[in-house]
């Protein structure tokens, strides 16, 4: 972009998005800290709890949502029991000391998915502080001595604790250290064994809950290891505990004396979700354990037959979930969920398996580059099952989005590649292809040809399209996708510089860098003037008098 004419405007979009991300990451810091008055107290540590609590009505309410978008795959709770003590507590009964740590992360959770359509950073009087409830749930875990640290129910809040910090935190790794202590505290207390093999009896429902929460830690290992391409804490072989049964939760109470049995896995459930993605666990180890050691495999056999195992329980996932055209907006979006939580547990490992080999490898099999395109685009085309003049549609981008941010930017990417492959195959040819033509252009460059050829869903215009409506949407968004600044000016550099010599790529990267910069200050509420006044590497910005952070 730089070499040949003026690149004088280039630099000039460059330096102004550079200031824009240190402006955003100044309100993100300042967002994300801790209100002190509460973190350093000398005040009992529930009574600070029960200080930053919203309202009833807005517990209410984001309780529900956690509920309804979290306790579905992650199962950490007895729903009817922790109701229970939910409403004990308005009516202000006394309850146990793990409930306000618990109750706190699950706000903090909830509050995360009231907000994905209204931004990370905006101030919201009817909710919670992030940061102060997050500081003190920690707080308490690490008070606990001796005996409570192995308690059941301590396990649970460490679970709701790290998925809590996770909604905080952009810092995977982070995130990643944590689980690995938290894993090991799991199979101290036993949890990696199924409760069968103990030679004193469990109780059935304890047992099909320490299942749940054993199969919950599974995916959270699972998820984060291949988000931060490390290994996995857990591996194929160091567990015998067997996944939970397709049950209600009201089905499930203290004292019973035996499980009902499991319903057909085509009924929904409370535990439906969790129970599905269980019987694919074994496979996505074996996915971590693959990337983890690729550079010593000795052929692509492990790699195709594990692949074909996901594209199975892809398979599997459509026929246990058919489309169906339900006229409740709820039912419509709760398919919808369920069917992309399922998917992207088989999508995700898959196109971690595949990427090294179809983004690097001249040789690798048709299979895989196909495979991962197809796989990229189906992610990156969720919503388009969704009608987007739906009241609801508002909402379920910005959660599509929270969720699958980092696989969208990579989907995105993969796509791009696949761009700039058919795009020099094309410039290399310079004629009707041909059987002959094909054999002169590189292996790679007639692989992914070939790729995009095999349906309508991966042609170059439906490849150009995808990709510049994620672009589009998330300029639109900006104020939203906040941290994510540089991989969205990353990926709209990459994609406007392969778009064939009849484009104008140059102008092109200028114009979407301008828009850029436009929502970016839109965004923090900096004119132009003001920001190119910034020096690049402060901490001082101009004074903003539109947003009182202090407050926050």
């Amino acid at each position: 972009m730089f070499s040949g004419g003026d690149s004088n405007d280039i630099l000039q979009s460059f330096l102004l998005v550079h200031k824009i991300h240190k402006a955003i990451l100044e309100e993100h810091r300042k967002a994300t800290a801790p209100i002190t008055v509460y973190v350093d107290s000398m005040t009992p540590i529930h009574k600070r709890m029960a200080d930053v609590l919203p309202s009833k009505i807005v517990c209410d309410h984001l309780v529900q949502l956690y509920m309804d978008e979290s306790e579905t795959l992650y199962r950490v709770l007895h729903i009817p029991s922790f109701m229970a003590q939910y409403n004990q507590y308005w009516e202000g009964n006394q309850q146990p000391d793990y409930f306000l740590p618990q109750l706190l992360s699950i706000l903090c959770i909830g509050y995360r998915f009231h907000r994905a359509g209204k931004g990370h950073l905006q101030n919201d009087r009817e909710g919670i502080h992030t940061p102060t409830a997050c500081a003190l749930v920690r707080a308490w875990l690490d008070s606990l001595r001796g005996k409570q640290l192995v308690e059941f129910s301590s396990l649970q809040t460490e679970v709701l604790a790290l998925m809590a910090q996770r909604v905080l935190s952009t810092q995977s790794h982070e995130a990643w250290q944590h689980l690995g202590l938290l894993v090991r505290m799991a199979m101290t207390m036993g949890l990696h064994r199924d409760p069968s093999e103990f030679s004193h009896k469990i109780l059935p429902f304890w047992a099909e809950q320490r299942r749940k929460l054993w199969t919950t830690i599974l995916e959270l290992d699972i998820h984060m290891s291949i988000q931060c391409n490390l290994p996995s804490c857990i591996r194929e072989g160091d567990f015998t505990c067997g996944p939970p049964r397709n049950l209600n939760d009201d089905e499930l109470y203290p004292n019973m004396i035996d499980l009902p049995e499991s319903k057909p896995i085509e009924i929904d459930t409370d535990s439906r979700i969790q129970v599905f993605a269980a019987l694919t666990l074994r496979t996505r180890f074996k996915v971590v354990d693959l990337v983890n050691r690729v550079d010593n495999l000795q052929d692509y056999q492990q790699i195709i037959d594990i692949g074909n195992e996901l594209e199975q329980a892809l398979e599997d996932i459509r026929c246990v979930l058919p489309q169906r055209h339900l006229s409740n907006m709820n039912g419509a979006r709760r398919q919808l969920m369920t069917k992309v939580v399922l998917d992207m547990n088989c999508r995700r490992p898959l196109l971690a398996l595949y990427r090294p080999f179809a983004l690097s490898s001249t040789d690798a099999p048709q299979q895989i580059m196909t495979g991962y395109l197809k796989s990229c685009m189906i992610l990156l085309s969720f919503l388009e099952e969704v009608n987007s003049s739906t009241p609801d549609y508002p909402h379920i981008w910005p959660m599509h989005h929270f969720v699958l941010k980092r696989d969208v930017i990579y989907a995105s990417f993969g796509v791009c590649y696949y761009m700039k492959q058919i795009q020099s195959s094309a410039v290399g040819t310079r004629e009707p292809e041909t059987p002959e033509s094909c054999a002169r252009s590189e292996p790679i460059e007639v692989a992914c040809t070939t790729a995009s050829r095999s349906s309508m869903l991966l042609s170059l215009p439906r490849l150009r399209v995808t990709v510049e409506k994620v672009i589009d949407t998330m300029i639109e968004r900006i104020s939203e996708i906040g941290t994510d600044l540089k991989d969205l000016v990353s990926l709209t550099i990459v994609f406007y510089t392969y778009q064939g010599e009849t484009r104008e790529p140059k102008k092109e990267v200028q114009q979407a860098l301008q828009r850029i910069v436009d929502a970016g200050l839109q965004s923090v509420h900096i004119s132009q003037e003001n920001i190119s006044s910034m020096t690049v590497g402060t901490k001082q910005f101009p004074a903003r008098p539109i947003i009182n952070l202090q407050n926050r």
